[in-house]
Parts: C-alpha cells; sequence; structure tokens
C-alpha cells in the first residue's frame, strides 16, 4: 500500500519583515568543528616532550640542609612569625622531595631487568624498537 507523492512542493515563503527596524543585533556563535586543529596550525607532525632528569640524591640531601640552615636563622628571632612558618614548610617540601627521589632510585635499582639490561643492551630481551 505504498502511495507516491505527486505535484507536491514543499516549499514555504518568507514571512514579511516587521514594519519597525529591529535595533538588536544577535551574533551567531562559531562552533569549532574540529577540536583537534588549532587556529594555528604547524604542519609539523613531530610531538615535543619535556624530559627531565631525575634530581641527583646528593644534591637533594645538601638542599635539605642548607633550607634548614634558613629555617633556623629565620626562626632565631621570633619563632612564631609567618617567615619562620614558610621556612619550615620549605624543609617540609624539599625533604620529601628528596625522599621520593631516594624511593624512585631505589625502586629503579631493585628491578631486576632494568640492572639485567644495564648489562647487557644486546640481548633480546633488552631491545627497544622505535615505530
Amino acid at each position: 500500500m505504498a502511495s507516491t507523492l505527486a505535484n507536491i512542493s514543499l516549499t514555504t515563503r518568507l514571512a514579511p519583515k516587521a514594519d519597525t527596524p529591529n535595533n538588536t543585533t544577535k551574533s551567531i556563535p562559531t562552533y569549532n568543528h574540529h577540536p583537534w586543529r588549532s587556529l594555528h596550525t604547524h604542519h609539523s607532525k613531530r610531538a615535543n616532550f619535556a624530559v627531565y632528569a631525575a634530581p641527583d640524591t646528593e644534591k637533594m640531601s645538601d638542599k635539605v640542609a642548607e633550607s634548614i640552615k634558613s629555617a633556623e636563622q629565620a626562626c632565631a628571632d621570633d619563632p612564631v612569625s609567618g617567615e619562620c612558618a614558610a621556612a619550615w614548610d620549605e624543609v617540609e617540601e624539599v625533604s620529601a622531595a628528596a625522599s621520593d627521589a631516594r624511593l624512585k632510585k631505589k625502586e629503579k635499582e631493585s628491578d631486576p631487568l632494568e640492572t639485567y639490561c644495564k648489562d647487557n643492551p644486546e640481548t633480546e630481551e633488552c631491545r627497544t624498537y622505535d615505530n
């Protein structure tokens, strides 16, 4: 029971303009339909990554000792001042960073595959492939 439409127009007429002009203008928002494309496209397909070296634990322990000395100097005059509290907060942050660095170094050294690959980089287990 299919029926076909013939000679039917689906167009509509435009609405007539209003007699009074509309002074308000509306801006139509533009959307970025391709969010992975930026406005400033660079034609390079390389990914840039910042690589940081692990902090040396000896340098970190020196920084902890220096921050303790500066905190003691800051607290010599007024032990309840805000400057004293800030100095000891800095000591806490530096010592936590040193502790984290020691743990990371210990974890890296405790991995048997890492130590094996450090001694035998040409073995099949230690090969790395670039895509």
